[in-house]
């Protein structure tokens, strides 16, 4: 019997969909990626719960969150968890992020320190594309045969991207009357990454006090040098880099990931 409960739960000014994956002692917290969920965090959340209580939220945009046409900036984006976090009585806990939901992550550790007591970053830089490549996302989304007509044309469409986005996008995809479609806006999230896009963190990195681990996709457009610059600056901070791992590393090789994240956590 699944012992996954799934609930609602108040951010700064949306409501936030939230998945109680189980498990008990510490709280891990597990903040997806643009265009992601917290149910893309299930297999990841699975092992996980055995040493921990596992929490994943879907922030704003995206999931089963409210999806505003107003603010989609970082700042109100963190309080968003910061909000639902205090809520649910989840503090001094364990963040995990991934790309977007990492950069949360790191921002909660700074301006709320009391949420966080270790700091995962998974595939994150602190160097922000500049904002043309705006143009670049927006391309991108047009290119999405919307509606697909069925999943195995959207599995077709998303594996020829990269092999793993296969599972990882029928995810993210509701049915309705014309065919299957984003459960997301993609002027939302062209909002997040306007925000966000030409604005690099560097200068919060120093603020970080929890042990944190950087990991870095061998083959993801994070630079190495960033990752390493990044685990410099980081107090306490430990780096690593798994080979034939894209963007979404727990995705493209998860028992590499589990490896590298269990022996930061059994280190703490």
């Amino acid at each position: 019997m699944s012992c996954i409960k799934r609930g609602s739960v108040n951010g700064k000014d949306v409501k936030l969909a939230y998945i109680d994956f189980g498990g008990s002692g510490d709280y891990v917290v597990l903040l997806h990626g643009l265009m992601s969920r917290a149910n893309n965090w299930y297999e990841t959340a699975l092992w996980l719960r055995k040493y921990f209580h596992v929490i994943g939220i879907d922030q704003r945009g995206h999931g089963r969150s409210e999806k505003p046409d107003s603010d989609y900036s970082r700042d109100v984006m963190i309080e968003d968890i910061a909000n639902a976090m205090n809520e649910l009585g989840i503090h001094n806990s364990i963040m995990i992020g991934h790309s977007m939901g990492a950069s949360i992550a790191w921002g909660l550790a700074v301006l709320h320190p009391h949420l966080v007591k270790a700091l995962i970053i998974e595939d994150k830089s602190a160097q922000t594309a500049p904002r043309e490549a705006l143009e670049e996302w927006e391309k991108f989304f047009m290119s999405w045969p919307v509606p697909f007509s069925c999943l195995k044309e959207a599995r077709v469409f998303f594996g020829n991207l990269h092999p793993s986005y296969a599972d990882h996008f029928i995810e993210l995809l509701e049915e309705k009357e014309l065919g299957y479609y984003p459960i997301f806006k993609f002027q939302h999230l062209l909002k997040i990454l306007s925000s966000s896009f030409g604005k690099s963190k560097w200068d919060e990195l120093d603020r970080i006090k929890c042990p944190t681990l950087i990991i870095k996709g061998g083959s993801s457009q994070f630079q190495r040098e960033h990752a390493e610059k990044m685990s410099k600056i980081i107090e306490n901070c430990k780096f690593i880099e798994i080979h034939d791992a894209g963007h979404v590393v727990h995705d493209d090789q998860p028992e590499l990931y589990q490896v590298a994240v269990n022996k930061f956590l059994m280190d703490l």
